[in-house]
């Protein structure tokens, strides 16, 4: 009987040995995360002392100072609606730096990047797309309309002309690098404007045939004497003129890929230059001879089947930006839908640099019994969710359960990690109860009924076609008995959970406003009662009265149709206020009556018309009467009088380009202020908004803040999850390992001496025996 129980033994070590061995090998290790699209490069003149550069990363702008080895976001005093387009660093001095976007105008810095103002007097229209500061003079710029039309300013912004009324758009600026006068343009048709009185008039010049719009210019270091010009075209390559743009000639001799992005040119002597191209598709070309032949730099560079398709058709690879000593470091940028590229030996080999990191906070949520528990907890960007028991001192990484192949069911790298977090919430009995609720970008409800030492991951079924992407989840205020959850999608679909969110059913539709961003759900604290819950949808917000199956818009005759709603907050004191706020591009509105009508506040400049980033309102209202205010660019703000009257509070940490609001164009659920349930007594408030992973806290109503920086973290997979794991992506293997249970229990079950004891023979009992270790190792698989 030994020698057969150790035989059974060695074959359970055997098989859990060669499982553990093949998901050890499988390449599960880590998924590339989102890509972040560059769409702008730009280095600072003296990158070489200070590594400075900066970036436009989805409609953010970053600044590293360790050659882009870390990020910061830029936020002061960039209070944009529209996209970031363009961005200029004056060659002369790294002080100042010129940046537009799209209906918003112009903005300059003056201190390096690090608060910005608007400079858009003169400017007949807000759409600008492109600028460029003159290399002589930080106070001439260029500017261009989206449409048409080119603007320039000579006194460094504070004033600006139209000086050029083309009917199409200007794609592209060069000044000459040597005298001021010297400025070229090219327009989308191919046709080129000369400048040679520093912009104040312009003279038509040659049209680029059969090549598309006019995409790069770049004048020769020695401009004044060989009257060189090199133009990049949208599908026609690179053309060369050496008459002052008098003619041009072709020069695409071994360009293989002739839709152009970029030009740059770098002097190595006051004789010859180097030549650089980035391209749509296939990277960076160097040229060495003025132009005559080109060659290839794309060793390292990645491309993402995503621009190629129809709803993006988008550059593969972009700006171009070159160290300014290039001649001794070989530093270069190169902007990509991929990401981020560096090189440092000339173009030889390229580095993908990471630039949003995944562990941007997106999403925080406070125990509602934070007073005894100290409990806060946050989802990131990508792939972590973290909890602190002791108010944000210390922070432990909880993924157990949320393994990548428990999403797949497969052990292959997925293109994009599926553990991209959207929401996270308490339950609003977790002292008892233990339970945190969570979702993914895609399809999928988390739920942890251990205080986050484990996850279950409920699918939700797609409904009406439209897909579940960006789940919003509202548990009910009387979870303990209703066990109640709602999900609202940014597609407008309602679901609703009755067992604790173990399973959803759609219950209603207040259908799609076509925006990439949260339909930012509500729910009554009176709910048990008044079946009241709100939501966002394509007439503005919505309201359902029988717990959620109709909707109907809350103001009368549509008046919040056209206005862009982007976040609601509810007054905990609903049922005698019926007090709600909206925060869009360009203020609050509230109302008081439950929706039927609604005011724009105006207690200040900023809060009137500002970009409302962030609203959170105190659980003591009904007494303190007070709430938060994130307005982007400017900061936060706070209101003691519901609404009448504002003041900026925690301005010394506004001003070193901290602020209270999700990562832009990062989709998430998340209010970026979330009070203490115990405020009036703890006066503590938590935030986040950082470019990385940390924690913004204030003790004292928000007047001072510190970050509380959350140490970085890998989650290991141990030993018997990797055995699990193996079981979910491979079920069948549950029977094979239940079967040689069963034979096991078999041959065991009959050296027991059973049929001595009981009224069964020999043969019943191993029959008995193996059916029950059969069905054990079955239900412990699953």
């Amino acid at each position: 009987m030994n020698k057969i129980l150790e035989i059974v033994k060695r074959l359970f070590i055997f098989i859990l040995l060669a499982l553990t061995f093949l998901v050890v090998d499988a390449p599960t290790a880590l998924a590339h995360r989102p890509h972040d699209v560059i769409e702008q490069v730009e280095l600072s003149p003296n990158y070489e002392q200070d590594k400075t550069l900066f970036i436009f990363a989805r409609g953010n702008l970053f600044q590293s100072t360790d050659g882009g080895t870390s990020w910061q976001r830029i936020v002061r005093g960039l209070d944009n609606v529209g996209e970031l387009s363009s961005l200029s660093i004056s060659p002369q001095t790294k002080q100042t730096l010129f940046l537009s976007a799209l209906g918003d105008g112009i903005y300059k810095s003056q201190d390096e990047g690090n608060s910005w103002i608007k400079v858009n007097n003169g400017l007949d229209k807000l759409d600008i797309k492109l600028l460029a500061i003159s290399p002589q003079s930080a106070d001439l710029v260029l500017a261009t309309g989206k449409e048409k039309g080119l603007y320039k300013t000579k006194n460094g912004g504070e004033l600006w002309a139209k000086v050029l009324d083309s009917n199409n758009a200007i794609k592209a600026i060069g000044f000459a690098p040597d005298n001021k006068d010297q400025i070229v343009v090219g327009d989308k048709q191919g046709i080129l404007y000369f400048s040679s009185n520093s912009g104040d008039t312009w003279q038509p010049g040659v049209t680029i045939q059969n090549s598309g719009a006019i995409i790069a210019i770049a004048l020769s270091p020695k401009f004044s004497s060989d009257k060189t010009v090199f133009v990049g075209t949208e599908t026609g390559g690179i053309f060369k003129s050496t008459d002052n743009g008098g003619s041009f000639a072709q020069i695409n001799n071994g360009l293989s890929d002739k839709k152009i992005e970029d030009i740059v040119i770098y002097p190595n002597s006051d004789r010859d230059f180097t030549l650089l191209a980035s391209t749509w598709d296939e990277g960076v070309f160097q040229s060495i001879d003025g132009g005559n032949t080109w060659k290839k730099y794309s060793n390292g560079l990645t491309k993402d089947d995503q621009a190629d398709q129809s709803g993006f058709k988008e550059p593969h690879f972009s700006k171009l930006s070159v160290s300014n000593a290039f001649s001794k470091d070989k530093t270069m940028f190169l902007g990509g839908f991929n990401g981020l590229f560096k090189s440092t030996d000339g173009g030889e080999i390229w580095q993908e640099l990471p630039t949003l990191s995944t562990s941007t906070i997106i999403s925080m949520a406070v125990s509602p019994n934070y007073e005894k528990d100290s409990t806060v907890a946050f989802a990131t960007y990508v792939k972590e969710i973290n909890i602190s028991k002791d108010k944000g001192a210390t922070w432990q990484l909880v993924m157990k359960g949320l393994e990548i192949p428990r999403f797949t069911k497969d052990f292959k790298k997925p293109n994009q990690d599926p553990r991209r977090f959207f929401d996270i919430a308490f339950s609003p009995n977790y002292s008892s109860d233990k339970t945190i609720f969570a979702t993914v970008l895609w399809d999928n409800f988390l739920r942890s009924t251990n205080g986050g030492n484990s996850w279950d991951i409920v699918p939700i079924p797609s409904t009406k076609g439209r897909g579940n992407r960006g789940m919003t989840n509202v548990p009910s205020p009387n979870f303990a008995t209703d066990k109640t959850v709602y999900l609202g999608t940014q597609y407008g679909i309602i679901y609703r959970s009755t067992n604790g969110g173990a399973s959803f059913d759609f219950i209603g539709d207040v259908g799609n406003r076509n925006f990439n961003e949260s339909i930012s759900l509500l729910i009554s604290p009176d709910f048990s009662s008044d079946k009241t819950l709100y939501a966002l949808g394509p007439e503005g917000v919505y309201k359902t009265v029988d717990a959620g199956k109709t909707w109907q818009p809350t103001a009368t005759e549509n008046g919040l149709k056209d206005i862009h709603i982007l976040q609601l907050a509810m007054s905990p004191n609903y049922k005698v206020d019926p007090m709600l706020l909206a925060g869009t591009p360009s203020g609050i509105l509230q109302t008081n009556d439950g929706g039927k009508t609604w005011v724009k506040l105006a207690g200040s400049p900023e809060i009137e018309t500002g970009y409302i980033t962030g609203i959170a309102i105190s659980p003591n209202y009904q007494s303190d009467r007070t709430f938060l205010v994130s307005v982007k660019g400017k900061g936060l703000f706070q209101t003691v009088d519901g609404g009448q009257t504002f003041s900026q509070i925690g301005q010394e940490f506004t001003n070193k380009n901290h602020q209270f609001a999700k990562m832009g164009e990062v989709p998430s659920a998340g209010i970026p202020i979330k009070f203490s349930p115990t405020y009036a007594s703890d006066r503590t408030i938590y935030g986040f908004g950082s470019a990385k992973g940390e924690v913004f806290k204030s003790t004292d109503a928000g007047n001072t803040w510190q970050i509380l920086s959350v140490p970085q973290q890998e989650y290991k997979i141990d030993f018997f999850t990797s055995i699990a794991l193996w079981f979910i992506v491979y079920p069948k293997l549950r029977f094979i390992a239940a079967a040689i249970g069963g034979v096991a229990g078999y041959i065991i079950f009959g050296y027991l001496g059973l049929e001595k004891k009981l009224p069964l023979n020999k043969l019943a009992i191993r029959g008995i025996g193996s059916f029950i270790v059969f069905t054990g190792v079955f239900i412990l698989l699953l």
